[in-house]
C-alpha cells in the first residue's frame, strides 16, 4: 500500500511462476489480451459510420483522437492510429518531465499542444477537444486521471449528452482491477513483476534469480499495438451497432503472454545461436536499460547494416524539413498493397507542447 499512497515504483522480480501464483496474478489472467467491452450502462447512442475523405484513403481518416499519454507504450497508441489516417492531438503538460528523444518517433503524424490539469481553463479546453473526438487515450493508473474529470464515467456521460459515442483507451502498468492496479509503473517496473527480467538473467546464463532488464520496449510497444488494436475493434462496433467502448491495456499483461512458450519465448539453442551471430557485448545485471539497448543496436547493425540506411532494404522512411530537420524513421510495421491505403504518417514528428493550443481538428 506504500506504493499506492506514496506513488512509489517498485516490483520484486519475480520469476514467471511466482508472479502466476500471486493475488495479482491470478486476477489479471482472468482479462484478455485485448480487453475491450462496450459500456452497457452508458447512454445509448447510434451507430458512427467511417467517414470517407476525398484525399485520403487510409482507413481512419476522419477519426479524430485526443491522447494524454507519456513515455513509450501510452504514445505507440496514437501514432498507429495516426499512421492509420486518425487526427491525433497528443496533450502534455510542459511543468512535467518526459524523454525527449522518444519524441523523434513517437510524435510522428501527430500534433501537440501544452495544457496543465491542475488549472481550470485548461481542463476546460481538453474538454472542448474531447467534445469532437471519436477516441480518448490515457496513459495514467487508474483513477489518477479520473480524479481530474476524465474517467471513463465522465466521458461517456459526455458522449451521452452529445449523441455519439467515443472509445476510451486506457494503459497501464498492472491492468483494470486487482490489489495492484493502482500502482504506477513503467515498463522495467512490469518487466520485474512479470517475470521478464528473471527470464532475461537465465538466458545470458547468470545463476538462478540474477534479473536483468530486458533491453529492447517489447511490453511498451506490445502494450501500445494492443491498445490500437482495441481501438480499432471498438471503431468498427461503434460504426456498426452504436455505443461507446472501454479498451483495456497493461505492460504486465502483455509480458505474462510474451512468457508463454509458444508465443514470445525462444529456444536456448535460438538464443546461442543469435549471441554467436551478433557477438552481443557485456550485458549484466548492473546495467541500465539504454545501456543494454546500444548493446543490441550495435550488434545489430554489424550483421544487417541493409536495414538501418537508405536502399532497397530499409526499413527507414523519411521526412523533409520538420523542427528536428530532415528525419528517418522505422515505418509502420504493416505495409499493404495499395499505396494509397497503406499506413504511413504525412507529418514529421514535431516535440510535445508544439502547436497552439487552441488547435482546431482537421
Amino acid at each position: 500500500m506504500l506504493n499506492v499512497k506514496n506513488g512509489f515504483c517498485g516490483s520484486i522480480c519475480f520469476s514467471p511462476q511466482g508472479w502466476a501464483d500471486t493475488l495479482m496474478g491470478k486476477r489479471l489472467a482472468e482479462h484478455p489480451l485485448v480487453g475491450y467491452s462496450r459500456q452497457s450502462h452508458a447512454i445509448p447512442t447510434p451507430p458512427v459510420p467511417f467517414a470517407t475523405v476525398a484525399n485520403d484513403k487510409r482507413p481512419l481518416a476522419g477519426i479524430k483522437v485526443v491522447e494524454l499519454v507519456r513515455i513509450i507504450a501510452g504514445p505507440v497508441i496514437g501514432s498507429t492510429l495516426a499512421a492509420l489516417g486518425a487526427d491525433v492531438i497528443r496533450v502534455n503538460c510542459s511543468r512535467l518531465v518526459d524523454l525527449n528523444v522518444l519524441q523523434l518517433t513517437l510524435n510522428a503524424g501527430k500534433r501537440t499542444i501544452d495544457l496543465d490539469l491542475t488549472k481550470e481553463e485548461d481542463k476546460s479546453r481538453l474538454r472542448e477537444l474531447i467534445e469532437g473526438a471519436d477516441v480518448f487515450v490515457q496513459g495514467f493508473r487508474p483513477n489518477a486521471i479520473a480524479r481530474k474529470g476524465f474517467g471513463v464515467n465522465d466521458l461517456l456521460e459526455m458522449a451521452g449528452n452529445r449523441g455519439k459515442g467515443i472509445v476510451y483507451v486506457e494503459e497501464n502498468c498492472y491492468g483494470p482491477d486487482g490489489p495492484y492496479h493502482e500502482r504506477p509503473g513503467w515498463q522495467q517496473i512490469g518487466d520485474a513483476a512479470s517475470g521478464s527480467s528473471y527470464v532475461m538473467g537465465r538466458s545470458l546464463g547468470f545463476k538462478d534469480g540474477t534479473s536483468v532488464l530486458p533491453p529492447l520496449p517489447i511490453s511498451d510497444m506490445t502494450t501500445g499495438l494492443v491498445g490500437a488494436l482495441g481501438a480499432l475493434m471498438a471503431l468498427r462496433d461503434r460504426s456498426r451497432h452504436g455505443g461507446s467502448y472501454r479498451v483495456t491495456s497493461s505492460l504486465v499483461k502483455a509480458d505474462t503472454i510474451n512468457l508463454e512458450p509458444e508465443i514470445g519465448l525462444y529456444s536456448p539453442e535460438v538464443v546461442e545461436r543469435c549471441s554467436q551471430l551478433f557477438k552481443w557485448g557485456h550485458i549484466g545485471p548492473s546495467q541500465f536499460v539504454t545501456e543494454i539497448l546500444l548493446v543490441v543496436m550495435d550488434g545489430w547493425k554489424s550483421v544487417f547494416p541493409q536495414y538501418f540506411k537508405a536502399g532497397p532494404e530499409s526499413l527507414l522512411s523519411s521526412f523533409g524539413e520538420g523542427p528536428w530537420g530532415k528525419m528517418e524513421l522505422l515505418k509502420p510495421v504493416v505495409q499493404l498493397s495499395d499505396p494509397s491505403v497503406t499506413p504511413r504518417w504525412l507529418t514529421p514528428a514535431v516535440p510535445n507542447c508544439y502547436h497552439d493550443r487552441n488547435i482546431s481538428w482537421l
